[in-house]
This record gives structure tokens, sequence and C-alpha cells, in this order.
């Protein structure tokens, strides 16, 4: 049956027929009887990436396997929401080693565009701690990769053109807290934010939001947002520090309307 499908840009949107296989079994049954198909998270991607006329939904894969809290180290499905993994992982001291703009996008969505974050300064991107993976090929057999593997390369940022990935074994961070500590600093013009990067480029989180309708010599206007995860001894609340973050009361709407973007309301 064909379904309408579109990433997170909106555009563009396709009809396509979409398979949700639940076992690796019916993962490996659906390549070998399709000629075309390429697998599909969560569609949080701002580009066309995944859209096509079959699509294969890794979201029926979506178990969390095996933790080693002594080691820090996660195995998972492909299909498996990083909202979900960090509703796991924070309250027991660990968070993800790298994380995008968005947490609902899929751990397989994570390794084939080749996820990095506000750290990347730091830490790279997300393949950079991932110890192994689960890929079903274009045949239908699966194998067990490393970061030894040539195949664990391309696969990496491949945007699911060498496979179906079906799991995934990555390291965590350990941490103190669910807090972080910021810090914001002003910048008038691109000149200072540049400066003020270089500045503090050994922070582990770091990232500017830009008036992009400031003129001569305030092009560039923004601010400087750092972050470090909290240590106990900087959280005032120290009987939930490793407390989740609650859901909003209210949330902004999706869809704003255009004359919404002018100068006043930025």
């Amino acid at each position: 049956m064909k379904q309408k499908v579109s990433n997170w840009g909106l555009y563009p949107q396709i009809e396509c027929d979409q398979l949700t296989p639940t076992s690796y079994e019916e993962v490996c049954e659906l390549i070998k009887n399709h000629t075309y198909l390429i697998a599909r998270g969560n569609g949080r991607c701002y580009g066309d990436a995944s859209l096509a006329n079959t699509v294969l939904s890794t979201l029926g894969l979506d178990k969390i396997l095996e933790f080693d809290q002594e080691k820090g180290i996660l195995r998972c499905q492909s299909g498996v929401l990083l909202s979900t993994i960090l509703d796991y992982i924070v309250p027991k001291g660990f968070f993800l080693p790298v994380t995008p703009g968005t947490k609902f996008i899929t751990l397989g969505g994570a390794f084939s565009s080749d996820i990095h974050g506000k750290n990347h300064h730091v830490d790279g991107v997300f393949s950079d701690h991932c110890l192994s993976i689960k890929l079903a090929n274009q045949e239908g057999k699966i194998s067990d990769l490393t970061p030894s593997d040539d195949l664990f390369e391309k696969t990496a940022g491949g945007l699911g053109l060498t496979g179906v990935i079906l799991e995934i074994e990555f390291s965590l961070k350990k941490i103190e807290s669910s807090y972080i500590k910021q810090t914001s600093i002003r910048a008038n013009n691109l000149t200072e934010i540049f400066d003020l990067f270089e500045k503090h480029k050994d922070k582990t989180y770091s990232v500017a939001w830009i008036d992009c309708l400031a003129k001569s010599e305030n092009i560039g206007r923004s601010v400087l947002i750092l972050g470090e995860h909290a240590k106990q001894t900087e959280v005032k609340n120290t009987k939930d520090l490793l407390k989740l973050h609650s859901h909003p009361f209210l949330n902004v709407p999706l869809f704003f309307p255009g004359w919404v973007l002018n100068s006043t309301f930025i």
C-alpha cells in the first residue's frame, strides 16, 4: 500500500511502499525479494535521504539488547530512538558520546549519517565511538563489522547505500549529573565570534546562535553558548543528580507561518 513520506524539511514528499520488518530474518527476505530499496529511520534528516519507491523502515527493530554498565558499552537494534536510549542511560549515570540537534533520530540513522554534535571539535563523530555493527548486505547476508573492516568505514556516513544496519555497539560517556553548566558570551560580529570559538576550543560543547539579519559592522552578531556536564559538587539539588528532563507543558507549533520570519519577531 502506497503512503506519503517526507523528511524533516517536508520537501520533497513522495509516495512509496514502506515495509516495516520486526526481525532480522524478515529484513533479509525483503532485501532478497526487492531489487531496489533503502533503509529509513525516523525521517529527521533535512534533505531527501532515504526517500525511494520502496523503503524499509527500521522502526520495528527497536530493542536495547545489552548494557555493560562497568565498561559503559551499549548494544541496540538500529531502530531505537536516541530519546529512548537517553531515558535508559541517564538515570544510570551515562550520556551519548555525540548528540545531534534532535534526539528523535534512530541509532541506525545516527551511524549512516555519521552525526556530529556541539562537541565535534573535542569528541569527533558518532562512528568514532562505535565498536561494532551488524549489517545485512544487498544479498541479504548478515556480517559483523568492526572499525578495522573497510565496509564499516564505508557504512559510516554511507546513507544506507551499503546495506541495512541491524545492530550497533558503542561506548557511552560517564556523567555525574544530568545537568549542564552553561556559559553565554555575546559577540558583536563575525570576527569576535570566531575569536571566541578559538579561545574556548577546549570546552566540551560550544555553539553560536547568529542574528542573520544584522548588517554592516554587526554582521555575525551572535551569542556563543558553552556547556560542560555538571559535577556533583556543582549541583545544588543533590537529591536528583540524574533526573530526566520533564516534558514541556506547551509545545511550539511545528509549522510557523512565513510572516513570522521578519526582523521584528526575530
